[in-house]
């Protein structure tokens, strides 16, 4: 969620005319960063140039399923940080299960409008602005870590950097549960971001101390309408600024939402994922 999500949680993103015969120059590409998915939370357009988006495409307003599923069996426990953690339902879900959570994500806009929401909800939750890479001030403090759609959002330097962050984060035998875009399809419906590999996230999470216990496709569940409108028009000047392949993820999930949008109730979508169970251990 949060961050997107940054996707894409991502954290929306838009996609405009795409055309295969345009030769694509390789000066500096866009891509989504920090300032990207705040200016979505502002409900602004996440490049410059393109319309402001229709809804937020992990926005749903409620809890991941994954994640209720998880506290139903009783994998959560002890002191609970949400990464990426965007506009908090799932933190103000646990909070509302007893269990004390820190929420944090990169958007001081998200972590606005979370703590309103908590509010709302009358659930006590703290939420931060913090850099995932960092992760400052939260030393050893953690025993479990949910991640919903935020690893995906992060490039491989970063990624590295972050799982040694929830590392110093968390305390001896803490969980970590990460929900990250793949390449799977759900009846024909792609993430609109290029997936992480599996190899890529054991090695990662290896690297900075994580044991693996369980890696596996699940669903991450989406608000449809967040991939309509502006995510159909991005101008041809971001277009041939992006990665070939992004550009053309990202058409495809467009043409897809806006097949499936009419006939869905509530504009919610299942997304292709993977989920992990890691295990964090001494280095």
């Amino acid at each position: 969620m949060a961050q997107i999500i940054a996707w894409a949680r991502s954290r929306a993103f838009g996609i405009g005319p795409y055309r295969k015969s345009v030769s694509r120059p390789e000066p500096e590409t866009v891509s989504h960063d920090r300032e990207s998915y705040d200016r979505l939370y502002r409900g602004e357009s996440a490049f410059p140039g393109a319309p402001a988006p229709d809804a937020i495409p992990w926005d749903i307003r409620h809890a991941q399923p994954g994640l209720m599923e998880l506290e139903a069996l009783g994998a959560i426990s002890g002191q609970v940080l949400d990464a990426g953690c965007g506009l908090g339902d799932n933190a103000i879900y646990l909070a509302g299960r007893g269990y004390p959570v820190t929420g944090f994500d990169s958007s001081p806009t998200a972590i606005e409008q979370a703590r309103t929401r908590a509010a709302d909800a009358g659930a006590e939750v703290r939420f931060d602005v913090a850099d995932a890479t960092e992760l400052t001030g939260f030393d050893g403090r953690f025993d479990t870590v949910v991640d919903s759609a935020l690893y995906h959002c992060l490039n491989d330097h970063e990624r590295h950097a972050y799982a040694a962050a929830v590392h110093r984060a968390t305390r001896p035998g803490a969980r970590w549960f990460i929900y990250c875009f793949s390449d799977a399809n759900i009846n024909g419906v792609t993430a609109p971001m290029e997936a992480v590999t599996e190899a890529d996230i054991r090695d990662t999470l290896a690297n900075a101390g994580w044991r693996i216990d369980f890696l596996g496709p699940t669903t991450f569940v989406g608000n449809a309408a967040g991939f309509s409108g502006s995510f159909g028009k991005l101008p041809e000047a971001v277009l041939l600024r992006m990665p070939s392949g992004q550009a053309e993820r990202m058409r495809l999930s467009a043409e897809r939402m806006a097949s499936i949008l009419p006939l869905i109730d509530g504009a919610r979508v299942h997304l292709p994922c993977n989920v992990v169970h890691a295990t964090r251990v001494e280095l």
